[in-house]
């Protein structure tokens, strides 16, 4: 297409392994001698490593068209096969040719006796396996017991394996030790380096008939140079491109502009998959799309973890007295001070301020269950099933002098005071009926419903100030349905004189 207005005779940039245009810089002179040495002194294996492009197979072929007539060679381009059709292709090869159903023992006595016969005639054979990586373990392992074939001087059979690097790490697995050891010759190809870039262009343009001189620009020279990394099979794409755009644009002069849509050429896709779409910019994109999105789920979870409250235990609320039983209308209608105790008097023992808060010092929990009796609180599950069980907190109720105080040494009640209990130890009296309450107390008086845990001393010194002899006998006055005041049963009403007789004290 080009050939002619750049003065070529044929394409120089092609990608086909032509040994025309083998490029013999230090690295491939050094390579193709060393192949030379291991097939002509019969050293058994020999191994050439490469990079992809670098032009291994191009050295293998030129390698064969230097061989002298007594080497017979085989090349095979293709070892991705099993080692019994490995086997029966070099036999074809060698012009033995095994029968169909021939076993693997067959061709192998069919081989050793090609070996012996070629030998006979002071001749040597060897075989020359290209992408060499392919090859797999167990037919690596039949390839070194076929170079058990010689005798008792020199090899009859020699092998050229020329890989990727790849196929260095496979000779280092312990598996294949031993095929290790026997690679006698080791050879290796380098890439290009920038100073041999220049000189692998013009090769390949003096060996297709044209003149290098003035054709490349510096700045085209080093952005092939950056572009393909000194591959030779790189830099054979980047400029036979860069000779078409310079052709559709009647340029003859490949420069830094040429080489740069060259290369975008190569870079860009006529046809796509999902996985053509993901290189390694889109790549480190998603990378960091992942990890912003695991930054923020972490942010908001600890942010939701912060703002969440573990609920709280329940504290259950000391207990309540049970509803007292509905005034007549005439007296729930009275003022509160009607049905209050008087203020109690200045400096006056035992008595708080914070109890006569409502009327004339009554308790405020009373004061409120006689102003509203028609909307009794009623106790909680939680206090039902605790006030059995336990007495009354001292917090809750006023204090005494320290010598009426209820509790013994170790904080329990004293077994002389009475304690309200569901079943009392004597029987009392039956309880009257709520009328009679009612139709039996003076207007001073105060209802109190027992609650459990409740005892007949504390009862007075809640509402008294004190538990005086004579305020217990008062209060088993008013209460004949108390016949012993060292029990009194929770759930009974105990009427409470006027608070006259509270002054009396002992």
């Amino acid at each position: 297409m080009y050939q002619a207005f750049f003065g070529l005779r044929e394409k120089p940039f092609n990608l086909t392994p032509d040994p025309k245009f083998l490029y013999l810089n230090a690295s491939y002179r050094e390579a193709l001698a060393a192949l030379h040495y291991g097939i002509a002194e019969r050293k058994g294996f020999v191994s050439l490593i490469g990079e992809a492009g670098t032009g291994k197979t191009t050295l293998l072929r030129r390698l064969l068209s230097e061989l002298p007539r007594e080497i017979r060679s085989v090349l095979v381009l293709n070892p991705a096969i099993g080692f019994e059709e490995l086997l029966r292709f070099i036999l074809t090869d060698l012009g033995r040719r095994p029968p169909r159903r021939a076993t693997k023992l067959e061709m192998l006595e069919a081989l050793n006796a090609e070996l012996l016969d070629t030998l006979a005639r002071g001749e040597n054979v060897v075989v020359l396996i290209d992408e060499a990586q392919d090859l797999t373990i167990p037919v690596l392992e039949e390839l070194r017991l076929l170079s058990n074939l010689e005798t008792a001087k020199e090899k009859i059979l020699q092998f050229v394996l020329a890989g990727q690097p790849e196929f260095d790490a496979l000779l280092a697995k312990k598996e294949i030790r031993q095929l290790r050891q026997r690679i006698a010759v080791r050879a290796r190809l380098r890439p290009l380096a920038r100073s041999e870039v220049q000189a692998y262009i013009g090769a390949r343009i003096a060996a297709a008939g044209g003149d290098v001189r003035g054709l490349f620009t510096r700045g085209g020279l080093l952005r092939v140079w950056h572009f393909s990394g000194g591959v030779p099979r790189l830099v054979n794409a980047a400029c036979d491109n860069a000779l078409v755009t310079a052709y559709a644009t009647g340029s003859r002069t490949i420069g830094w502009r040429e080489i740069g849509e060259a290369v975008r050429d190569l870079r860009r896709r006529t046809s796509w998959t999902p996985g053509d779409l993901i290189g390694r910019r889109t790549v480190s994109l998603l990378a960091a799309a992942v990890a912003g999105a695991v930054l923020v789920l972490g942010v908001s979870w600890l942010v939701q973890a912060r703002r969440f409250v573990p609920p709280t235990a329940v504290v259950s609320a000391p207990p309540l007295a049970e509803p007292v039983p509905a005034k007549p209308a005439a007296e729930a209608a009275k003022p509160v001070a009607e049905v209050g105790e008087p203020a109690a008097e200045p400096g006056k023992p035992g008595v708080d301020a914070d109890q006569h808060a409502v009327g004339a010092g009554k308790p405020v929990a009373d004061a409120a269950s006689v102003a509203a009796p028609d909307h009794p609180q009623p106790p909680t599950v939680s206090d039902a099933a605790g006030d059995a069980s336990t007495p009354p907190s001292n917090d809750t109720a006023p204090h005494g002098p320290a010598t009426d105080a209820p509790s013994g040494a170790n904080g329990t009640i004293p077994a002389d005071e009475p304690v309200a209990s569901d079943a009392a130890a004597e029987p009392d009296a039956p309880e009257p009926a709520a009328d009679e309450i009612e139709q039996g107390t003076q207007p001073t008086d105060t209802l109190v419903t027992i609650a459990p845990g409740d005892n007949l001393t504390g009862i007075a010194r809640r509402y008294y100030g004190n538990a005086s002899p004579r305020i217990l006998a008062e209060i088993q006055t008013a209460n004949p349905w108390l016949a012993n005041v060292n029990t009194v049963r929770a759930g009974r009403t105990l009427v409470l004189p006027a608070p006259d007789v509270s002054s009396d004290e002992d």
